[in-house]
């Protein structure tokens, strides 16, 4: 009998809560082109207060997966995040998708964004989701990479059809990985409801937009044991967002930022409320802890 399985009944009603840590303004700016998209943005500062109240509210936990680029942005706010008693994890530096890298570049991409997040918090991370999931199947290198570069856990396995080539999981529970030289690897793949004709992602506020919070919750008790769920900041912000972009973009460039903006807004309605329902059936903690029982389980006597 597998870890994961051993610690099915214990954990049953328990799911993994995350957080992409990302400033909105910088991505979708980057995407269309124009120049300073690296400045920061306006609403991150007002995204993480409303969504960290909202968590105590909730009594729920999680690990936020960091990018470099943002933190550096944003210094102080991971000091709140973690003294709120939230997991600090690592989510890449630049957002850069794993596949388009080669395995030092993604080892120092790795690298810079634990750099990052050591010196603003004084620990590092042990846990690690790839930007939009982009370990594919051509990439299942930074598994390795990952392990070498001293991280305990992944958490970038999405079998959704959203992600092209996307590594699916053997099984849904988390796992560990055996790698070369010994090494372990742990895995926590995201909540995919599996039934006889599909699989339906269920783990992320994307999909919280377009499917009834009934039958998400229904998902989500199908989803297995310590099945994983992830949110944006933006997708909490209680207020629209608009991208500011700078007097010279393009009408085409505008066009972009706005449907991107369109896009986010409609995940951004459902997901507060999502949330709240999620919390009053599931107990919510972070990647971390869980990482902590399964890995004692599987190597005690």
């Amino acid at each position: 009998m597998s870890a994961s399985t051993a610690a099915s009944d214990e954990t049953r009603h328990t799911l993994l809560l995350s957080v992409d840590f990302e400033d909105w303004h910088q991505l979708v700016r980057r995407r269309v082109g124009v120049s300073g998209w690296e400045v920061a943005g306006p609403a991150l500062r007002r995204q993480t207060a409303v969504l960290l109240e909202l968590l105590d509210r909730l009594a729920a936990r999680a690990t936020f997966f960091i990018l470099g680029m943002s933190a550096r942005a944003h210094p102080d706010l991971l000091g709140e995040i973690a003294a709120r008693g939230h997991e600090i994890g690592c989510h890449g530096d630049r957002h850069q998708p794993v596949h388009r890298q080669t395995p030092s570049e993604f080892a120092a991409d790795l690298r810079a964004a634990r750099e990052t997040i050591e010196r603003l918090t004084g620990h590092s991370p042990a846990g690690y989701r790839a930007p939009a999931f982009s370990i594919t199947g051509e990439s299942q290198w930074a598994f390795q990479v990952l392990a070498d570069e001293g991280f305990a856990y992944d958490a970038s396995q999405h079998d959704t059809p959203r992600i092209r080539d996307t590594v699916r999981a053997d099984e849904p529970a988390p796992h560990p990985m055996h790698l070369s030289g010994d090494s372990i690897l742990w895995e926590f793949p995201v909540a995919v409801w599996r039934t006889a004709r599909a699989r339906i992602p269920v783990g992320g506020a994307s999909y919280w937009a377009v499917l009834p919070r009934r039958l998400v919750l229904r998902g989500l008790r199908q989803a297995g044991p310590l099945a994983g769920l992830y949110l944006h900041p933006h997708e909490l912000d209680p207020e629209p967002l608009r991208a500011l972009l700078p007097e010279g973009a393009s009408t085409a460039q505008r066009a972009h930022a706005a449907a991107r903006a369109a896009q986010r807004n409609m995940a951004r309605r459902a997901a507060t409320d999502t949330l709240r329902a999620i919390a009053g059936s599931f107990e919510l903690i972070p990647y971390g802890e869980a990482h902590a029982r399964l890995s004692g389980a599987a190597t005690s006597p």
